[in-house]
């Protein structure tokens, strides 16, 4: 991927992340980038090819590291703090998850978007699901009835802290929500 591309997408997934999909246009792309628009244009069409292009590089990193730190032999516990300590980055600077974000739009963002967003969060509820099937296993977390709707209501907690967190200007209520989910996925 060139540089002037990977700065695009960079830049628009930091743009999105602070203000959503409509609160951006190529023109606040080109004048953060430095460039024209037309040359936007040239590594991304459409809004809606620059949007699905964010969302897959996205996942696909924060899948990375989710797969790293679950490789690294941590317990289940330690990998929900992982998982919650994604969420938060970007938070003290205004920053909220791009799929969220996204989702949060859902009506004004493309349908192409709105399938790999989905994507992004299906997978999160696999990862999910798995750490508190063997949390449960080893001891570490409650046993729940139904691990696939504990890992989506954890996800869903850490979403809302996020809002929350930045409607208030206090990413201490994110750090406070967490600890919160995480400890009731223990006892």
């Amino acid at each position: 991927m060139s540089s002037t591309r990977t700065r695009l997408l960079n830049e628009a997934t930091r743009i999105v992340r602070r203000r959503g999909y409509t609160g951006f246009s190529y023109a606040d792309l080109a004048g953060a980038v430095e460039i024209r628009k037309p040359s936007i244009h040239h590594h991304f069409p459409t809004k809606a090819d620059l949007g699905l292009e964010m969302v897959i590089a996205y996942t696909a990193a924060f899948l990375s590291r989710l797969w790293a730190a679950e490789k690294s032999g941590a317990g289940a516990v330690e990998l929900l703090e992982f998982y919650a300590g994604l969420y938060r980055e970007g938070l003290s600077e205004g920053l909220a998850c791009l799929c969220g974000t996204l989702a949060a739009e859902s009506e004004a963002v493309p349908v192409e978007v709105r399938g790999a967003v989905a994507g992004f969060f299906a997978a999160n509820f696999d990862w999910l699901t798995r750490q508190i099937e063997q949390g449960a296993a080893a001891g570490e977390l409650s046993a729940a009835a139904d691990p696939r709707r504990a890992g989506q209501g954890f996800l869903a907690l850490l979403q809302g802290a996020v809002f929350t967190a930045r409607a208030l200007d206090d990413p201490s209520l994110f750090d406070a929500v967490a600890a919160s989910a995480i400890e009731g996925l223990r006892t």
